[in-house]
C-alpha cells in the first residue's frame, strides 16, 4: 500500500505534515484500501496524538489539494470530520483504520450518518511501513507476541 497523506497532530502545537507511506500488507487488503488512517503510536482514542491520514496511489499535490487544504480550511475537526473529509477526497464509501483501539460510538454513529463505513484492523495487519515526512524518515515494523 503505498500514498500520500499527511500526518495530523493535535493538542496546542497541532500542524499538518505532507507524508507518504510505503507499507506491506497482505495483497487482498491492500486492494480494498481506497483511503486510510493509521495510529502508529495511540492506544486509545483519548491517546491520539498523531493520526496519518492517506490515499493510495495519490500524489502529494492530488492530497494536498483535496484533503490537506480543506482540513487546514476546516480548522478544528473532530476524528469522524477527518474520515469523513477524507472519505469524500477518495469518492470512497469506507475508510480504513489500522490502529491499537476502536474508535468510540459517537465517531462510528457521525460515519454512519454520513453513509461512510469503518474498517478497523489492528495495526499488525500492517507487517512494516516506511514513513516519509519532511525531513524525517521512519520504519515500523509489527511485533508479533510469541
Amino acid at each position: 500500500m503505498i500514498g500520500a497523506g499527511a500526518i495530523l497532530e493535535t493538542g496546542d502545537a497541532a500542524k499538518v505534515t505532507a507524508a507518504m507511506l510505503h507499507a506491506r500488507v497482505d495483497a487482498m487488503l491492500a486492494r480494498s484500501v481506497k483511503a486510510a488512517a493509521v495510529d502508529f503510536d495511540g492506544n486509545s482514542p483519548e491517546a491520539l496524538r498523531r493520526l496519518l491520514v492517506l490515499v493510495p496511489g495519490w500524489d502529494a499535490g492530488r492530497f494536498r489539494s483535496h484533503v490537506t487544504d480543506a482540513l487546514i480550511e476546516r480548522g478544528a475537526c473532530s476524528l469522524a470530520d477527518v474520515l469523513s473529509m477524507l472519505a469524500a477526497a477518495a469518492q470512497t464509501p469506507e475508510i480504513h483504520l489500522f490502529a491499537h483501539w476502536l474508535p468510540d460510538d459517537a465517531t462510528y454513529a457521525a460515519l454512519t450518518k454520513l453513509g461512510i463505513g469503518l474498517v478497523v484492523h489492528p495495526l499488525e495487519a500492517i507487517e512494516s511501513a516506511a514513513v516519509v515526512a519532511g525531513q524525517r524518515h521512519t520504519r515500523w515494523k509489527a511485533s508479533r507476541a510469541a
